[in-house]
């Protein structure tokens, strides 16, 4: 199963863990950054972004640990709490290099989900107070959505092509078993298999004809 990307908030593991127990958790890398860098004195920002770069953008599981080894020793002793969080989830914040390689920098951030929530709430923010009635906020979010679909649909993201590519093979891949073993049992000879309208009650079954 392919890994949820979420940022850290308190609870979003257990909770993903509890609903999809076979499901893997991605820990936002540039949620990680922001964070640490907002606990780090202005001078230091620049060189700790740089450090922490070299960790989620490294060519490898490996050569990432080593990274943040090299960042643990630079800075551990003077922000060991942003330091600590690294180490203490570097398996969340580099589980996406369990994956395979063209899928690396869309696994690794949520920011794409991010900015269409950022969207939608400015959308709405400018009409605060000023929904008739709950269904009118539902509507604004779906024609909201439609736009941002739209404007993202006009720009191609590098190396989306190469991802979809991999994507569409995983899941090929996965399915294959299942589509196979039911294609067998829907072609085994044997007794006619039952419409599934002689299932439904003769009510149930007139009124989903007529709709």
């Amino acid at each position: 199963m392919l890994p949820f990307v979420t940022d850290g908030l308190p609870g979003l593991p257990e909770a993903i863990r509890r609903v999809y127990p076979q499901a893997e958790w991605q820990r936002c890398a540039v949620h990680g950054v922001r964070w640490s860098l907002s606990q780090v004195r202005a001078r230091g920002r620049a060189l700790l972004a740089q450090d922490l770069r070299r960790v989620y953008g490294a060519e490898g599981r490996g050569e990432a640990l080593r990274a943040l080894d090299e960042a643990q020793s630079a800075w551990g002793s003077r922000y060991r709490g942003v330091v600590g969080l690294w180490v203490q989830e570097s398996g969340a914040f580099l589980r996406f290099y369990g994956y395979p390689k063209e899928l690396w920098r869309y696994l690794r951030s949520a920011n794409l989900m991010g900015r269409l929530i950022r969207e939608v709430r400015r959308g709405t923010k400018v009409r605060d107070h000023k929904f008739p009635q709950g269904g009118a906020v539902y509507k604004l979010l779906y024609l909201e959505s439609e736009r941002q679909e739209g404007r993202w649909a006009e720009r191609k993201l590098k190396g989306f092509a190469e991802a979809r590519e991999v994507l569409q093979k995983m899941l090929q891949e996965r399915h294959a078993p299942r589509t196979q073993t039911l294609t067998k049992i829907l072609t085994r000879p044997g007794p006619a298999v039952p419409s599934a309208w002689s299932y439904v009650p003769s009510t149930l079954a007139l009124s989903a004809r007529e709709c």
